[in-house]
Order: structure tokens, then C-alpha cells, then sequence
């Protein structure tokens, strides 16, 4: 009988199953990346795969989340001594910037709703309390005065960063589009 995995031995796991599901879904999508392969990338069975996540569609929503998480680190630490609104914008942009650079990302476009309707019917409520709490603490550490309620912010950022979706359809200047959206959008939500 094999002895149980220590809690350092079953993060790590978890943090291959997350690394491999982007790499998959980048390489092929949502659709043709399957739960066996996620799994005999980071060296398990598919049968203890689910000892991990209840399905395809969780692994494939913590990935984002992950994602979302690197983010909310690129708001965080490279916030200067003291902050301005545009360096807040700054930080936005270089998020984008990093969303550009993960083509996986865009998949997200075609393949969220197949992901969402799967998910549990509370997720996407305490995903977006999440955002709502991990933006409050970015808005303060910036120092910054909203003039308009949270959930607002919150809407207008996702809006925002959602575009990069778009970008095959906007055209290669969306960026600069994107860049100059951001600059208005955070001068018309702070003080």
C-alpha cells in the first residue's frame, strides 16, 4: 500500500496539473486537452487526477485563476513608494501586456462558456467577490479614492482586460486602443 502524499507533495502536484493544463490548452485548446494527458504530464493517473479536481472543467477554471492571481501580483509589487492613478494605469497596462503575451488566454474567447456551464452554479459569484476583494486591497495599497462603488471598478477593469479577446478582430491597433481606454477609464474612476 502506497503511503499518503504529504500536503508539500500534493501542492506540488496540484501546481504541475495547473502549469501542464495552461501548456495543453495552449497547445490545443480546451476542447482536444484531455484529463489523461494533463495527469501523465505531472506523473499521476487519471484516477488520482480527480483526487485533485472534481473535473476537466475546475482544472481548467483554477488555470485561470492562477492567471488571474500572476496579475493581481504585477498590480501589487511593482507599485512605486507613492502611488499615483497613473501609475495604478501603469500597472494595468503591464497586466495586459502580460495577457498579450499568453496566447492561451484567448482562447478563453470560444471556450468560457463551454467551462462555465459546467462549473458549479455559485462559482462565478465567489469569483467575482474575489476580484471584487483583490481590487479593493490594490485600490488602497494605491491609495487611491474611487468615485464610483467597487462592483464598478471591478466591471470596468474586467471590460477592460476582457477585450484582449477581441484583438484578431480589433485589429493590431488594439493595444494602443486598449492602452488609451485604460488611461481614460482609471482618470474617470479615481479622484
Amino acid at each position: 500500500m502506497r503511503k499518503p502524499l504529504s500536503e508539500r507533495e500534493q501542492s506540488a502536484i496540484k501546481e504541475k496539473l495547473l502549469e501542464n493544463c495552461r501548456i495543453c490548452w495552449e497547445r490545443y485548446g480546451y476542447k482536444k486537452t484531455g484529463v489523461a494527458e494533463v495527469a501523465a504530464m505531472a506523473g499521476i493517473s487519471t484516477g488520482a487526477f480527480y483526487a485533485f479536481f472534481p473535473s476537466k472543467e475546475m482544472l481548467f477554471a483554477e488555470t485561470a485563476n492562477a492567471f488571474s492571481r500572476r496579475l493581481f501580483n504585477i498590480l501589487t509589487e511593482g507599485k512605486p513608494d507613492n502611488p499615483s492613478r497613473e501609475d495604478f494605469a501603469a500597472a494595468v497596462k503591464l497586466c495586459a501586456d502580460e495577457l498579450f503575451d499568453n496566447k492561451w488566454v484567448f482562447s478563453l474567447r470560444d471556450d468560457a462558456e463551454k467551462i462555465l456551464r459546467k462549473l458549479p452554479a455559485d462559482y462565478m459569484d465567489g469569483d467575482f467577490k474575489s476580484d471584487l476583494l483583490d481590487v479593493t486591497i490594490v485600490v488602497k495599497a494605491y491609495g487611491l479614492v474611487p468615485k464610483v462603488p467597487m462592483e464598478e471598478i471591478v466591471a470596468v477593469l474586467h471590460t477592460l482586460l476582457m477585450s484582449i479577446y477581441l484583438t484578431d478582430i480589433i485589429g493590431t491597433a488594439h493595444k494602443q486602443a486598449l492602452f488609451l481606454l485604460t488611461d481614460s477609464a482609471i482618470g474617470n474612476l479615481f479622484e
